[in-house]
């Protein structure tokens, strides 16, 4: 023992020069769309005097490559390991884990921005339930902050990812304004899947809540609660959820494995948030996206569905089915009232209206067994297309097949390339801008007057203008989110959109 600790009991230049080379990138985990481009680099090199040279390798090339400078581009969805190993000691390794997803430029109208999409519904704007200016009560002055979630009748709610929930200045934001947020990614399947534990496992899929953990415990802190985002989609699924053994390059699994995979997964996340966060994750969008406006009626359902996803082609459009059962199973056994959506885009243009209306009636057809609690409308429209009315015809139309109505990804888009002259946005645009939100916010409080208690609330993504993107076009944020699109600007003032808003949540609250 003596001898030991003798020989331990060496100088710290010995200690130090004795440790092994280890090297840290700037990030462990990194998602991508399809066509996104990331470069990785050697953040940290110990010790300090190593050489950060590296070679690249990615486990998957068919998902993302990467080139000798780490430049990683992403090809398809899925996952991949990026995995750097030092030129000097081929032992000496460190990984990014890359999940693709599905890149969509969602809810492109059809036609020119300043026209009037055809497929704007038949009602006219006159059948929109009709404010009553006279009888409604004038703002009451005050010099109190100003606060949406207290002039509205519905929850108010935004967006977050990781990075905003470290941000004091975005925190605050939300604190003030929001009653409830969404997460970006973090609660999609590719985020909480293991793959690597699930290939260990006993076949059923396992997740790691970790991060989304702590960004539940985040919203708590500052008095939020949560709408789950989102339980099924083709886009976010981790691709080995598919696959025999939960290996990406293994073939389909049949049936029967994919629907206890999603018994599984569903009953795990929706009881998992429940039981550690009692009361806190108050929906689910279960579905997201499925419609295909364009597509032919699926032969079993009647329904109008993409059919290139891995759900469909193993399942058949009933996978839509289970997944509301899954889930309903799931909530039933918490004993709360957690509402369950389908979540989808460009809701308010025909057809794709009236095949959101069939969805609607396919998954509520048992009167005893009603699957659908809420149509969520993503909010996405632009500054100058499509006219607010459209979007509230087509929620009266959901309303009146018996389900509540919630926009849950709002974003009123202006680039210079959908501004008025199509090359920059102009203070013209800005006020334009603001108008379209007054507007539109007109509509959801005279469907809310006309329908009480229904719409169960709007969730602004768009909540901050991005100014960096200008300078890159090409990422996927610049046709999502846009660069002037916000309430607020990009250093968290309020713009006159803000105040738009908040004086027509105030005109039309039922005052005590």
């Amino acid at each position: 023992m003596a001898l030991a600790i003798s020989a331990f009991s060496v100088t710290p230049e010995v200690k130090a020069a004795s440790k092994p080379k280890q090297i840290k990138l700037n990030a462990k985990k990194k998602t991508l769309t399809v066509g996104q481009k990331f470069t990785l680099k050697v953040k940290k090199v110990k010790p300090s005097k190593a050489s950060k040279k590296v070679t690249w390798k990615s486990s998957r090339k068919s998902v993302a490559t990467v080139s000798k400078k780490g430049i990683v581009k992403a090809k398809k969805v899925g996952s991949t390991t990026i995995t750097a190993t030092s030129k000097g000691n081929k032992k000496v390794k460190a990984t990014c884990r890359i999940t693709v997803k599905k890149a969509t430029k969602k809810n492109t109208p059809t036609s020119t921005p300043t026209a009037t999409p055809a497929a704007t519904p038949a009602v006219t704007p006159s059948a929109s339930p009709a404010a009553t200016p006279s009888a409604t009560p004038e703002p009451t002055p005050t010099s109190a902050p100003q606060y949406l979630k207290e002039e509205a009748d519905f929850n108010v709610g935004t967006v977050v990812n990781y990075e905003k929930t470290q941000n004091e200045q975005f925190t605050a934001l939300a604190k003030e304004q929001f009653d409830i947020v969404s997460f970006e990614n973090e609660m999609k399947g590719y985020s909480l899947m293991d793959t690597e534990a699930s290939q260990k496992g006993d076949g059923n899929p396992v997740c790691d809540f970790t991060q989304a953990d702590e960004m539940v415990q985040w919203a708590i802190d500052n008095g939020l609660r949560v709408r789950g985002h989102v339980l099924i989609w083709e886009a976010s699924m981790e691709e080995s959820f598919f696959h025999v053994g939960y290996d990406p390059e293994a073939e389909l699994v049949d049936k029967d494995t994919l629907l206890k995979r999603m018994q599984s997964y569903e009953t795990q996340v929706i009881t998992h948030f429940e039981e550690k966060f009692p009361d806190t994750v108050i929906a689910w969008d279960v579905l997201n996206e499925a419609i295909d406006a364009g597509g032919e009626a699926d032969a079993t359902t009647g329904l109008h569905l993409y059919t290139t996803g891995n759900f469909y082609k193993i399942l058949g459009g009933e996978y839509i089915k289970y997944a509301f059962q899954y889930a309903k199973e799931a909530v039933a056994k918490t004993g709360k009232n957690i509402q369950l959506f389908y979540n989808d885009f460009n809701c308010f243009q025909s057809p794709k209206t009236g095949y959101i209306e069939e969805l609607i009636d396919y998954l509520n057809a048992d009167p005893n067994n009603k699957l659908l609690d809420c149509m969520g409308m993503e909010g996405y429209v632009l500054t100058y297309w499509p006219d607010a009315s459209a979007v509230g015809t087509a929620m009266s139309k959901f309303a009146k097949k018996g389900v509540k109505v919630g926009i849950n990804e709002l974003t009123v888009r202006l680039n210079p390339d959908q501004s008025a002259n199509k090359k920059e946005v102009t203070d013209a645009d800005i006020t334009a801008h603001a108008k379209k939100y007054k507007s539109i916010f007109t509509q959801y409080c005279k469907f809310n007057q006309k329908y009480p208690d229904t719409l169960t609330n709007v969730s602004i993504w768009g909540l901050l203008d991005r100014p960096d993107l200008l300078e890159n076009k090409e990422h996927y944020d610049y046709s999502i989110y846009g660069t002037h699109s916000g309430l607020f600007t990009a250093d968290f003032q309020p713009k006159e959109a803000f105040t738009n808003v908040l004086n027509v949540l105030r005109s039309y609250r039922k005052w005590d």
